[in-house]
C-alpha cells in the first residue's frame, strides 16, 4: 500500500468490534492503516487516558467517533437526557483527538409520522448543540442512513434532506457524513454531493448485501467489492466536493466478526485498494 493510499483508509473500530481497541490499533499498525474511527462505548470501557494513549503508541489519528444523537422520536426527559448524551461524546470527541462526532437523527416516533416534523426536533437539537461543538472543537457529522432505518434509527435518508436540516448552522461546527452503503441508491446522489461541498465531514464506505439479511439489520454489510456498490463514481463525486480526508471502511457483519482480527485487517486494506484507492487514482491520473 502507498503513502497516499495509507493516509486516506481508516479503520472504523465497528469492523473490527469484537477485538479489544488495543489488539486493534496495533494489527491496523502493523498493516500500515495511519487512522481509526472510534465509538463512544468501546472508548468508554477503555477509558479515555488509556485510548489516548493506545492511539498515540501506534502512532494512528483518529478519524472520527461513532454515535450520538437519536433526538427525532424523544421529548421532554428524553430528549434533555439524548441532548445531554451528544454534549458528553463531544467532550469524548475532543478529548480522543476527533476532529468529528457522528450524530445519527433518531427514528420516527409511532405517535407522530410526519417526517418534516421529525426534522424540525432534530434541526432544533442541532442549534442547541452547536455552540458546544464549537467550544469543543469537534464537528458533529449529520449522517443519513438508508430509508429501511427510518423507523429505528433515522429520519433522515438522503443528502439533500441533511443538507436541509443543517442549513444556515456553521459549516465549521455542522456537517454531513456521506455513507456510501446509506445512500447509493440516490439518484440525485451526485448533485446532492456537489452541493454539500465544504459541508462534507467524512466518508464511509461498506457494500450493500442482497437478499437482504432477514431479520433486516445493518449486519449485512460486506466489505467493499463484495456486494452491489460501484464505488468509483461515489468516490470521485466526494472528492471533487472537496473532500480529501480519510475515508473510513466500516462493517456491520456477524460473519465478519468471527473472523480472526489479521484476516479482518488484511480483507479491510486489500478491498479498500482494490475498490477504492486503485481505481479512483487511476481514473485522475488519466485526467490530469
Amino acid at each position: 500500500m502507498t503513502d497516499e493510499e495509507s493516509l486516506r483508509l481508516s479503520l472504523n473500530q465497528a469492523t473490527a468490534r469484537p477485538y479489544p481497541l488495543i489488539d486493534t490499533a496495533e494489527a491496523a499498525m502493523r498493516a500500515g492503516i495511519s487512522h481509526i474511527g472510534l465509538w463512544v462505548e468501546p472508548v468508554e470501557d477503555t477509558g479515555v487516558a488509556n485510548t489516548r494513549r493506545i492511539v498515540a503508541d501506534t502512532g494512528l489519528t483518529v478519524s472520527s467517533v461513532c454515535r450520538a444523537g437519536f433526538v427525532a422520536d424523544k421529548e421532554g426527559a428524553e430528549l434533555r437526557a439524548a441532548i445531554d448524551s451528544v454534549k458528553r461524546a463531544l467532550d469524548l470527541a475532543h478529548e480522543v483527538g476527533s476532529p468529528m462526532l457522528t450524530f445519527i437523527a433518531g427514528g420516527l416516533p409511532a405517535e407522530d409520522r410526519d417526517i418534516r416534523h421529525a426534522e424540525t426536533r432534530v434541526r432544533t437539537a442541532l442549534e442547541e448543540l452547536e455552540p458546544h461543538a464549537r467550544s469543543a472543537g469537534v464537528r458533529l457529522a449529520l449522517e443519513p442512513l438508508h430509508p429501511l432505518f427510518v423507523d429505528s434509527r433515522s429520519v433522515v435518508t438522503t443528502i439533500a434532506q441533511a443538507l436541509r436540516v443543517v442549513k444556515d448552522l456553521p459549516v465549521q461546527s455542522v456537517g454531513i457524513l456521506v455513507d456510501a452503503y446509506a445512500t447509493f441508491w440516490d439518484p440525485d446522489f451526485h448533485d446532492a454531493v456537489a452541493a454539500a461541498g465544504p459541508r462534507i465531514a467524512g466518508y464511509q464506505v461498506s457494500d450493500f448485501a442482497l437478499p437482504l439479511p432477514v431479520p433486516e439489520n445493518m449486519n449485512g454489510r460486506l466489505f467493499p467489492g463484495d456486494g452491489q456498490i460501484d464505488f468509483t463514481p461515489f468516490t470521485r463525486s466526494v472528492r471533487h466536493a472537496g473532500y480529501k480526508g480519510p475515508i473510513e471502511i466500516e462493517i456491520f457483519n456477524d460473519d465478519v466478526w468471527k473472523l480472526p482480527l489479521e484476516t479482518i485487517i488484511s480483507r479491510t486494506v486489500a478491498s479498500f485498494k482494490r475498490h477504492i484507492a486503485e481505481p479512483v487514482n487511476e481514473l485522475e491520473r488519466q485526467s490530469e
